[in-house]
């Protein structure tokens, strides 16, 4: 599994990174739309209603966001306690829909770096643009200059999360251009995903060391130890011990059926496959190259 958040400048274009992978294969999640379903809760509709005045809520109950944006990104003090209110279920609703999930996620997070990363996100990666071409594509959405900078007014310095970010996407020329960059990454992207241990037991060393050896010939494994295991078995007060071994080695998971039948034709006791999660890049692009290149 491979989670990446997503974020950038204010109208740079994540959300368009994010549907081109979608469409190359990415699962999504979106910070944004579970921020627009927190504010359908009543608590969080009387607490706001509570503070700022009806002028908040639409005739039919629901908020306004136009009148919310207004309030927000002109007081810290109220971005503050918005962010309070609404990013502590957006976390917990993301958190649960990633533990749920296998293969390629994006999260999208506009606030990625503000909040901290989440622990389960593996690589972040950073949308930034132009000022003027910001502008010139989000004319449409009625945000000019002036609004731009006030939305990012409380946001980190973007110089800042680009260097940290482990990735930077510039979306800074055609539409084309940024669709071949991107699939170029999610073909990297789908490798990284698929990356997975395998592991293999048996009380037989010699069964181990022989499925070891013919594992690694065919190329489709890498880093393979083999680790001996001592089991204990607590029964009717006595205690007994005994002695196997485990191989474990890094694959991908569309190897899995090759690696699962040689396995047992060695006459392994028990296999598992299981899902990598929080590798380095670095690791990740090393594994890759060794299983398949």
């Amino acid at each position: 599994m491979l989670v990446l958040g997503v974020t950038g400048d204010v109208g740079a274009g994540k959300s368009t990174v994010s549907q081109i992978w979608k469409s190359l294969g990415a699962t999504i999640i979106d910070a944004d739309a579970l921020a627009h379903e927190a504010w359908k809760d009543t608590t969080v509709l009387r607490r706001a209603s509570e503070r700022w005045g009806t002028q908040v809520l639409l005739g039919n109950g629901h908020i306004n966001p136009s009148v919310v944006a207004s309030i927000v990104f002109s007081d810290m003090t109220e971005y503050e306690w918005v962010c309070d209110m609404i990013h502590p279920f957006v976390r917990i609703e993301m958190e649960r829909k990633v533990a749920s999930l296998q293969g390629w996620v994006i999260a999208e997070i506009p606030l990625l770096f503000e909040n901290r990363i989440p622990w389960w996100v593996d690589l972040s990666v950073y949308v930034t643009a132009p000022l003027d071409l910001r502008l010139a594509r989000n004319e449409v959405r009625g945000w000019n200059k002036e609004e731009i900078e006030r939305r990012e007014r409380f946001l980190r310095n973007a110089e800042e999360k680009r260097a940290e970010a482990d990735l930077v996407i510039r979306n800074d020329s055609s539409i084309d251009t940024l669709e071949q960059s991107l699939s170029r990454y999610a073909a990297l992207f789908k490798k990284m995903a698929a990356l997975c241990e395998i592991r293999g037991y048996s009380s037989d060393e010699l069964v181990i060391r022989k499925a070891a050896i013919r594992l690694g010939a065919s190329g489709q494994v890498t880093r393979i130890e083999i680790v001996p295991l001592t089991n204990a078995l607590v029964r009717g007060g006595s205690l007994s011990m005994n002695k196997r071994y485990m191989m474990r080695a890094y694959s991908c998971e569309f190897y899995w059926a090759f690696v699962e039948r040689t396995l047992t034709e060695e006459g392994l006791e028990e296999t598992e496959l299981i899902s990598i999660r929080r590798l380095s890049r670095s690791l990740r692009n090393e594994l890759v190259e060794e299983i398949i290149g």
